[in-house]
């Protein structure tokens, strides 16, 4: 089976590598409009909010309940890195992969609200990705033998900022494969409607697919982008992966959990707009993107 992986993955990028080949101008501008979002809408807003979490969880001691806050303010894959210095049972880790894997308030509060012209609905949308992850929670129980190895001692800010460089890079690369990859698969299909590309692009990497849904504007757009940044993408699912490795968590784990976590989420969304439509008018009164 792992041989038959192995395989399969080589296969998807050669064919990856082939397509980029043959369409090679295309490539490159989604490569490119993909690292200026990053440019533009990402770094700002997560560069100094990254360096501030990681100088703040190199100073919480060994108690899990403020680590789970510290995820929550990193954002995935931050907090399965936070949990990687923690020595937890299988149940566990799947309990705490569902509530940490988040994205970082500052991605909803300055790069979503900044995209809609609204702070209230970058907040609202962040109230039920948050609570949904929540709720994930309890539908993967932990067997309350939790045990805590030594945290990690406190860093200097020159190694919270050398630490946070190379993340804020895979986040480039991450978007720009989810770009090109899109890009490549529209090149291939070039009848595939909007609305398949933009749900594409938020599977495969959820900040350019996130700004694709916001360009399309579409009915319920708010619930939609919910859960797309419940989901996270592929991208930020397989770097969870990697941080979730030593407690037994594979992608296969990770995958229903984050769909969990979408479907919640939009829900309580898609609930919130139409309980509340004001909230939701107010939201997007300087909707412009």
């Amino acid at each position: 089976m792992q041989k038959f992986k192995g395989h399969l993955t080589a296969a998807l990028f050669g064919i990856l590598a082939g397509a980029m080949l043959a369409y090679p101008q295309q490539a490159a501008d989604a490569a490119q409009q993909a690292l200026t979002l990053w440019a533009r809408a990402v770094v700002p807003v997560l560069g100094p909010f990254m360096v501030c979490a990681v100088m703040l969880s190199g100073r919480l001691g060994s108690s899990i309940a403020p680590c789970v806050v510290t995820a929550w303010l990193c954002g995935s894959p931050g907090g399965a890195k936070i949990f990687q210095s923690f020595r937890l049972s299988r149940k566990n880790a799947l309990h705490y992969a569902a509530v940490t894997g988040t994205m970082s308030p500052m991605f909803f509060l300055g790069t979503v609200s900044g995209w809609l012209g609204n702070p209230a609905a970058g907040l609202i949308i962040f109230l039920c990705h948050i609570t949904g992850a929540f709720i994930t929670g309890l539908f993967f129980p932990m067997d309350k033998t939790v045990h805590t190895s030594n945290r990690c001692s406190p860093v200097s800010l020159s190694a919270a900022l050398q630490s946070c460089a190379p993340s804020l890079c895979v986040i480039a690369l991450c978007m720009m494969m989810g770009a090109v990859s899109a890009r490549m698969v529209q090149c291939a299909l070039p009848t595939l409607p909007d609305a398949a590309m933009a749900a594409l692009q938020c599977i495969l990497e959820v900040t350019a697919g996130a700004h694709a849904l916001l360009s399309l504007r579409p009915p319920f757009l708010m619930p939609l982008l919910c859960a797309a940044c419940s989901f996270s993408g592929l991208s930020i699912l397989l770097q969870n992966a990697v941080c979730w490795r030593e407690s037994g968590l594979t992608p296969a784990n990770l995958v229903p959990i984050r769909l969990i976590h979408a479907v919640i989420s939009g829900i309580l969304c898609l609930l919130l707009t139409l309980l509340l439509p004001h909230i939701a008018a107010c939201a997007f009164s300087g909707f412009g993107i």
